[in-house]
């Protein structure tokens, strides 16, 4: 079909991050005929790290000179009236505090800025050229008003606007202010949202149940690179990857791994991920879990993390995180049959069933509570570990796999034909 996307992301294809959009966009640009990527928040110099299928058409905005541009209007805007295209709940809700009244006028400065830009670049697109257009923006967020404003401002025969939601920009309870700016705004006036987990859809409706209809899950997914191999040795290999942030609470797992000093248990942890708490926890380990083997390399890209997982036998995943919408780490390695022992936050409880595919912990779970899940694991007799190890890499099968989920979702976002 002769239909063009226009896809918003933060920083993909340049520099390091949404790792997870390099397994969906081979499935967009088999669908499209034409796909205009436009990573929105980009460091000036920075070069594309990743490769994109050959029609897909790469162009990056400079973050700092978004920036430069959106501050002097926040000074002025802060002290005037919020537009009033700001109404209803998006209305009552920023005026709350000023403090949400000025990261509103922020939110709609920088996605302003945004749209102007993106407006540029596709002005000499041809657009109308195509039967059908796309505006699909990755995160709910200062992107997903700027597809929604191009939509508008393009007003093509054929065209949709959409945008998938995941957990900063859909749990307002996770923004320092307690609040996300626009959203009746944005579900007003986008096609669809997806949210990447019934959770997060669940949530969506119970807060804007009059835009239940336009509200519908879509999983992401991660490619099938195969099982990780048996362990052969007595060691049990533990294995997390994240960015280290206050919200994943690495630490956390470095202290339950601590508890299990005297435990007998011959262990090895291995941590994927970069971050300012990277030498604070190298240190850690080094102070108080030489009783086992630990690794901690920092960053590493996609394809060596699924290398590691192909040819390491792990005997478990684990994620410690106090927030998330559907952890695509979980996925990745579920895929490898993996076991994992994560927190029952967001949409996690969907890819992990307690007893089958690993354990779930509470939010606020406590070292000890981490540390009696990692024993008993250990400690599970051979035949009922490959059970679980069957169990994961099936769940990941019937709901995660990435060629399914992509080529349903690519199709489901289509201009549609009256």
């Amino acid at each position: 079909m002769n239909d063009c996307l226009v896809l918003l992301t933060k920083k993909y294809p340049f520099d390091s991050g949404e790792e997870f959009i390099e397994n969906e966009v081979p499935l967009l640009a088999k669908t499209f005929r034409r796909v205009i990527l436009i990573a929105t928040s980009v460091s000036d110099g920075a070069e594309q790290t990743r490769p994109v299928p050959d029609h897909v058409e790469v162009h990056s905005l400079s973050a700092p000179r978004i920036r430069r541009a959106v501050l002097p209007r926040l000074a002025f805007s802060a002290l005037k009236p919020l537009p009033a295209f700001v109404a209803g709940s998006d209305r009552e809700q920023a005026g709350l505090s000023f403090r949400r009244k000025l990261f509103c006028s922020y939110f709609l400065a920088k996605s302003g800025q945004i749209f102007k830009c993106c407006r540029n670049i596709l002005s000499a697109a041809g657009l109308e050229a195509y039967d059908g257009v796309t505006f699909y923006s990755y995160w709910f967020y200062d992107t997903a008003l700027a597809a929604a404003n191009l939509k508008r401002e393009f007003a093509l025969k054929n065209s949709r606007a959409v945008s998938r939601a995941h957990r900063y920009d859909l749990y307002a309870d996770q923004n320092p202010a307690g609040f996300l700016p626009m959203r009746e705004y944005l579900l007003q006036n986008l096609d669809k949202v997806y949210p990447c987990s019934l959770d997060g859809g669940n949530y969506l409706i119970k807060y804007h149940p009059r835009f239940a209809g336009k509200i519908r899950t879509a999983y992401l997914g991660t490619q099938d690179r195969g099982l990780s191999p048996d362990r052969e040795s007595g060691v049990f290999h533990l294995v997390s990857c994240c960015h280290i942030s206050p919200v994943k609470r690495v630490d956390l797992l470095a202290h339950s791994l601590a508890l299990l000093k005297d435990s007998g248990l011959r262990l090895k942890w291995t941590h994927f991920g970069a971050g300012d708490g990277l030498d604070s926890l190298r240190d850690y380990a080094k102070e108080n879990l030489s009783f086992m083997e630990c690794s901690l390399p920092g960053e590493i890209s996609n394809p060596r993390l699924m290398e590691f997982y192909r040819e390491n036998p792990v005997d478990c995943f684990i994620n410690t995180s106090s927030s998330e919408g559907l952890p695509v780490s979980i996925m990745e390695a579920a895929s490898f049959g993996i076991p994992v022992i994560a927190t029952d936050v967001g949409g996690t409880a969907e890819i992990v069933t307690p007893e089958e595919t690993g354990y779930l912990l509470p939010c606020d779970f406590g070292p000890n509570e981490l540390a009696e899940k990692i024993e008993l694991l250990y400690h599970m007799p051979s035949e009922k570990r490959q059970k679980m190890r069957k169990a994961s890499r099936e769940l990941w099968a019937e709901n995660f796999c990435s060629e399914q989920n992509y080529a349903r979702f690519a199709a489901e976002i289509t201009p549609k034909r009256s």
